[in-house]
């Protein structure tokens, strides 16, 4: 079968345009959590074992969570922790989270509308690891001390 001139530049043309139009929307599915395959639509990696949470009050009675989990979005093995406060906006807290002891993120978070949230990982270190938090509020001084044992997995 011979091919026309015109019907190889059409073809070519239409092969471009596809690359180009994958290429483009490749990106929005994995910002919509395609492709990392988190569950939580955070386009993450894979989840290594079932969550763990604790949740409290502070010492001014603000409601807070603390969850852990081990996952793969690495560099290599992590443990998550996620923490959150209902607090008001403008809020201004100093997070500190620690695995065993060792802290790994320490940083003034500043609530919004929501409330707050603070993120980060850690090393999976092969072992049982207890992750915890410190948080004081800048402007009340409420304090927030919890901690949730992560089991090796």
């Amino acid at each position: 079968m011979r091919l026309k001139r015109s019907s190889i530049s059409t073809l070519t043309a239409a092969a471009a345009a596809a690359m180009t139009l994958s290429l483009l929307s490749a990106p929005a599915a994995l910002a919509s959590g395609g492709g990392g395959g988190g569950g939580d639509g955070s386009g993450g990696g894979r989840r290594l074992g079932p969550p763990v949470s604790t949740s409290g009050v502070g010492s001014l009675g603000s409601p807070w969570t603390l969850k852990s989990q081990h996952d793969d979005d690495g560099p290599g093995l992590v443990a998550g922790e996620e923490f959150e406060i209902t607090t008001p906006a403008g809020h201004v807290w100093a997070v500190t989270l620690a695995d065993n002891g060792v802290p790994f993120f320490s940083q003034d978070v500043t609530a919004d509308a929501t409330g707050l949230k603070a993120m980060s990982k850690a090393p999976d270190q092969g072992i049982d690891q207890i992750m915890s938090v410190h948080a004081v509020d800048a402007g009340t001084h409420e304090v927030i001390d919890g901690s949730v044992d992560l089991p090796v997995n």
